[in-house]
């Protein structure tokens, strides 16, 4: 068995392709368990958002998203939302909850194509909401273990961990606690990287 952990944040359009490669790896590879860690590229951003432009010129923005875009075609991802980025706090916490119910891929595809395609606030609660009835949840079980503090400790936990394995970016692949594997490229590249 190969345990892969997978750093990573629901507003990073990077993160959208690590996940699609970890969907793919899942389903022809039985034999690897993928681990989820909540990573908040930027804890302290306002409920509101911020336009991308506020700190990165546009210039960069768009030779950023070719790249995102070209990468993002082989699993068919739609790349609408390019000017904002999002708090996703309260959404890693949904995630949590999602992911002790069985329905973490279903949220968690969701919860990227909420910010991506569609383009929506995904530090609003009302949003998350939406993305956790289109993955079959129980919305009030839900609020309530994220408003009681039920996943506090794994997003602490998570933190921790991501300082220990010294994560800069994200995705961020760990193997079997030893490699990691960061670099974003092609899928059969990116599997054989992981897995030899």
């Amino acid at each position: 068995m190969t345990n892969i952990k997978v750093f990573s944040d629901f507003a990073c359009p990077f993160c959208y392709i690590g996940f699609s490669i970890a969907n793919k790896l899942i389903q022809e590879t039985p034999d690897i368990n993928i681990e989820w860690l909540p990573y908040e590229l930027d804890p302290d951003l306002s409920l509101e958002g911020v336009y991308l432009t506020n700190h990165i010129p546009q210039e960069q923005i768009d030779m950023s998203y070719r790249r995102i875009e070209r990468l993002g075609s082989e699993y068919g991802l739609i790349y609408n939302s390019k000017i904002k980025k999002f708090n996703t706090h309260r959404l890693h916490k949904a995630a949590l909850y999602a992911h002790e119910e069985g329905k973490y891929y279903e949220f968690a595809k969701e919860a990227f194509k909420t910010i991506f395609e569609y383009g929506k606030n995904v530090g609003e609660p009302i949003i998350i909401n939406e993305i956790g009835l289109v993955a079959g949840l129980n919305i009030v079980e839900m609020n309530n273990c994220i408003d009681n503090g039920s996943f506090d400790e794994k997003m602490k936990e998570a933190k921790y961990l991501a300082s220990v394995y010294e994560i800069d970016s994200v995705p961020t692949f760990i193997v079997n606690d030893k490699k990691k594997v960061a670099l974003l490229k092609d899928y059969e590249k990116f599997k054989k990287d992981l897995l030899e």
